[in-house]
């Protein structure tokens, strides 16, 4: 075990030399970070907003639409509370997806200088890898159905029960953006020591809304592998935000005191103020 603990240590060693996973030699570092970062968001900021996710995108076509199935199924699935229920649920998702791509582009253009620039694989390229595990469960076809058929009693409650998790992990995630913005990063790097606002109950809220926001997903989309994904993503995150603290001790050494006193990825019962 010590062998191979050693030679995967010499492997990360020699990509860590390697120009690519040292920021501070990249011309224009900042600059190119940004553009790369917003034209990305932009595009899906833009793909988002032309493309509501409920298959009709008014709540009277969705009423016809969800209606209609009673038909099909010859018994009475959904009134109009129902369909209300079902198109508001998706559409409240869907605004604050948009909303967080919107505070993506207010991050990246109101972000500070980093003061301890990522350096190595560790620190550039695995938080890119472990921020695109959910976005591979999203891809993944919706089966729930498979398990709750839509003619069962219980579809409804649990269908409004995930998507309250989705947006609830939404708008943890999006407050959390909206008040670390000028020290956002996805590579790990120390710009500025935000501890205020919901910063001072949680270490990382953006990763508390993921937790929750990429749960709900999954309840969507069980299958084998996106189970194993989302395991993946969770221990990825912790590994990543242990990285990230030691970068935060280096360039704030205040940031060991904010630590003892705050919880990591939920509030502690008692804090020592």
């Amino acid at each position: 075990m010590r062998v191979l603990i050693a030679l995967i240590r010499s492997i990360i060693d020699r990509f860590n030399a390697l120009p690519i996973f040292n920021p501070v030699r990249w011309p224009f570092r900042e600059k190119l970070g940004r553009i790369t970062a917003l034209t990305v968001v932009c595009v899906y900021f833009l793909s988002k907003l032309f493309y509501f996710d409920p298959l009709p995108r008014s709540f009277e076509a969705s009423k016809l639409y969800y209606l209609a199935l009673n038909s099909h199924y010859g018994i009475s699935l959904f009134d109009v509370n129902a369909v209300k229920i079902l198109w508001l649920s998706r559409w409240a998702v869907w605004s604050t997806e948009n909303a967080i791509l919107m505070g993506y582009l207010i991050a990246y253009l109101t972000r500070f200088e980093a003061i301890e620039v990522a350096r190595g694989v560790e620190e550039v390229l695995f938080p890119f890898i472990v921020a695109a595990l959910p976005m591979i469960i999203a891809l993944a076809p919706v089966n729930f159905t498979h398990y709750l058929p839509i003619t069962s009693k219980y579809y409804l409650i649990y269908y409004a029960v995930v998507m309250g998790l989705i947006f609830t992990g939404a708008c943890v995630n999006l407050i959390g953006l909206l008040t670390m913005r000028r020290a956002f990063s996805i590579m790990s790097e120390a710009r500025v020591l935000v501890t205020g606002g919901i910063f001072r109950f949680i270490r990382h809220p953006l990763y508390t809304g993921h937790f929750i926001l990429f749960f709900g997903s999954l309840c969507l989309r069980l299958h084998s592998y996106t189970v194993l994904l989302y395991l993946l993503f969770v221990l990825g995150q912790f590994i990543r935000a242990r990285i990230e603290e030691k970068k935060l001790m280096i360039a704030f050494p205040e940031y060991a005191a904010y630590q003892q006193v705050t919880g990591m990825f939920i509030p502690r019962l008692r804090r020592r103020d």
